[in-house]
């Protein structure tokens, strides 16, 4: 396969490193902007910036196979004429939805689909933390998006509470989604914590899966014969994230199937952020 990496020199360098290990890439073309890529059967497009889905959406009308790299995108309106440009060109979108793209995420949806329970507790150090709405915003944003993902329903019902210390900086938030199958799913993030922790724990009858996200650890629990319950763990490492997720992305397209997080998850998921908007607006 031909690859084109679209955004700045430094990051397209490393994604190219990224991508050296597939064998079914035999050529990388690095390119300043969109309109510079030619005939390759994948773009990976490199941007942070506020133009991006922008950017995205020529990819797409020029009939590339795109790969966004970047924090979420919220903006419903532009998504959603994402998702149907997508469409209509018939092209493979995926975007860098890190807490689903993960490997461990991506073993734990394989292992168990649509947990009947998902908790998800995420504690920054508080020296760390940049004390911005917009960091903290896209701290709920990520893990409701793998909820919504890894549920695979819709959702019945939604409540949300955030705390900011003198209607300043934010420091906790508590969502919990009831979906329409009878699953529920929790996220809790606290910023004030005295060191890093964040783990996801999921369980349906037959088993528990815990990760810690940062080790990209999974211990697995069920019951042995004698109705006890014991564990057994299963690493990955969390450098090979981006490796691991660009081969998911060149897979989908060599298969023409759906990517592990399409346009139409992020569309929906910005659909979702304005309801958790109107409920913290109502009782935060």
């Amino acid at each position: 396969m031909k690859v084109g990496i679209v955004g700045d020199a430094k990051r397209a360098v490393a994604w190219e490193r990224h991508l050296r290990p597939h064998h079914i890439v035999n050529e990388v073309e690095l390119c300043a902007h969109i309109n510079e890529v030619g005939k390759v059967d994948a773009c990976f497009l490199v941007d942070e910036s506020e133009q991006n889905l922008d950017i995205l959406l020529k990819g797409i009308q020029q009939g590339l196979n795109c790969f966004l790299v970047s924090r979420q995108p919220t903006n419903s309106e532009k998504l959603e004429k994402i998702y149907r440009a997508v469409h209509e060109a018939g092209v493979h979108v995926q975007f860098s939805h890190w807490p689903t793209l993960a490997p461990a995420s991506q073993w734990m949806m394989d292992r168990m689909n649509r947990p009947s329970f998902l908790s998800i507790t995420r504690e920054v150090n508080y020296t760390q933390f940049l004390n911005t709405e917009d960091e903290f915003r896209h701290f709920w944003i990520d893990e409701l998006g793998l909820c919504m993902k890894w549920m695979d329903s819709g959702i019945h019902h939604t409540e949300a509470k955030q705390i900011k210390l003198e209607d300043k900086t934010p420091s906790v938030i508590h969502i919990f989604l009831r979906f329409d199958n009878g699953s529920t799913a929790d996220i809790r993030i606290y910023t004030g914590a005295s060191e890093n922790r964040h783990k996801r724990i999921a369980s349906n009858k037959r088993e528990i899966l815990e990760c810690s996200v940062h080790d990209q650890d999974i211990r697995i629990g069920r019951l042995n014969s004698g109705d006890h319950l014991f564990f057994e763990k299963k690493v990955f490492d969390p450098a090979k994230s981006a490796e691991k997720a660009a081969l998911i992305f060149l897979k989908s397209i060599q298969m023409d199937k759906e990517t592990a997080y399409t346009a139409y998850d992020a569309y929906q998921l910005s659909q979702q952020i304005k309801v958790l908007e109107k409920r913290l607006s109502q009782f935060s």
